[in-house]
């Protein structure tokens, strides 16, 4: 009938008519949720102070609380001990509100906007889709103070199993097994740069963070060419030297089942730091350098060798193209050892380059990887350095410091990886 009423007023707004709807709803849950958790005096409830004490109730003490049902007004008991002056809430630490004053289901939100985008436009789009009204100070808070317990935790995990030693795994054999590492710049404060020199001897603006990923491959698509497991992906990563980020990159790869595979294989660019970690914790791995990483540097030696005669320039880089592919490196070394450049700078730069292939020879066998259905390119960790930390960590008029951005690259990752949600069922069990 009043639908019926404003059709012929000509006044029928549903969006209106839903939001007022949804303000009521959450305004009647908040009422609900407080008589939900007020507090009754019961003697025989009064907790033991720590010094071994019983504590004395002194009666309701109101606390507010951001829900997602709105602000609501939580009436609990307070606990105080005469023996040494310490006072309690225990309602507090049964509903996880210790010193905070938003809901658990509130600071997963934050956790979630915090670690998908900008906290500004976290806010907003929390008031918008949510109705929840927190500030952007409040967003970043959550975000990194979730962000933080999940990098202690890891650290926790790994200092535990250097302690104990990792025990052995069972489950079904995993035919192959990859690990990927590189390394991306983010921008960082002037305090967090203090101290570190950049390009050209100037001041450095960013630090590296440096990014792993394990992945698995079990089948081969129509044409023959290998195929990731579909959501077998997941990412680890912070900026740290490269002894830290070895043992955070062994332990991913050991709970992912590294002692379970077939054949490990380690995808890399020519950056030194990740062939002496694949040395030292994956000494059995089969080592390739991403192919298009290889290509490149033909296509660099091209550019300076021919730099006005770009046919010449494309016809050169296809030849040594295909002495790369089939994995003839040692051709290829001994090609650009004969060439003799008329400047000292292309001198030393065929140098340089013929030590770069005849170094990694071993690594571009790329024929050989074929065959053996192998990737030979590491697009999964440089498309993770795009989605996990330049999306989120390299925008414009970022600067980080370095726990801040510690804790959001442990948040992506656990986002990412799919384990965020186990992470806060444990939280909240613990």
């Amino acid at each position: 009938m009043i639908v019926n009423a404003r059709r012929r007023l000509g006044a029928f707004d549903l969006e209106a008519l839903e939001e007022a709807t949804r303000a009521a709803l959450q305004r009647a849950g908040a009422r609900l949720l407080e008589e939900l958790l007020e507090e009754t005096e019961d003697d025989s409830a009064a907790p033991v102070c720590s010094c071994g004490a019983a504590m004395r109730c002194e009666g309701p003490r109101s606390k507010r609380l951001v829900s997602l049902l709105g602000n609501v007004s939580l009436r609990r008991l307070y606990y105080h001990c005469r023996h040494c002056w310490r006072g309690a809430v225990p309602l507090d630490h049964d509903l996880d509100i210790e010193g905070t004053q938003y809901s658990p289901g509130v600071r997963r939100l934050l956790a979630v906007v915090g670690g998908e985008m900008p906290f500004a436009r976290g806010c907003e789009l929390l008031a918008e889709l949510a109705g929840i009204a927190v500030s952007v100070k409040a967003v970043q808070r959550q975000a990194q103070a979730i962000g933080s317990d999940l990098a202690a935790r890891a650290e926790s995990d790994r200092r535990q199993a250097a302690l104990r030693g990792f025990p052995p795994q069972t489950g079904a054999p995993i035919p192959t097994f990859y690990i990927e590492m590189d390394g991306t710049g983010i921008p960082v404060t002037a305090t967090a740069a203090a101290g570190r020199e950049g390009k050209d001897g100037a001041a450095a603006r960013t630090r590296e963070v440096k990014l792993g990923c394990v992945f698995t491959q079990t089948e081969l698509d129509a044409e023959g060419r290998p195929v990731r497991d579909g959501s077998s992906t997941t990412y680890t990563g912070a900026i740290e030297d490269a002894e830290a980020f070895g043992q955070r990159i062994y332990d991913e790869a050991w709970r992912r089942g590294l002692h379970r595979a077939e054949r490990v294989v380690v995808l890399g660019d020519g950056a030194a730091w990740i062939w002496n970690l694949s040395h030292i914790y994956f000494p059995k791995a089969i080592e390739i350098v991403d192919i298009y990483h290889a290509r490149e540097h033909l296509w660099e030696l091209g550019r300076q060798l021919f730099p006005q005669d770009r046919k010449q320039r494309r016809r050169w880089v296809r030849r040594r193209k295909k002495q790369l592919d089939e994995g003839r490196i040692e051709h290829l070394v001994r090609f650009l050892r004969s060439l003799r450049p008329e400047t000292p700078e292309l001198v030393e730069k065929l140098r340089t380059e013929a030590a770069y292939f005849e170094g990694h020879a071993e690594r571009m066998r790329y024929a050989e990887f074929r065959r053996q259905d192998l990737f030979i390119g590491s697009g999964v960790i440089e498309a993770g350095c795009r989605s996990v930390i330049a999306g989120r960590l390299k925008r414009s008029g970022m600067f980080w410091t370095v726990d801040g951005a510690n804790s959001i690259i442990a948040l992506r990752c656990a986002q990412i990886s799919n384990r965020f949600a186990d992470y806060w069922e444990d939280r909240a069990a613990a």
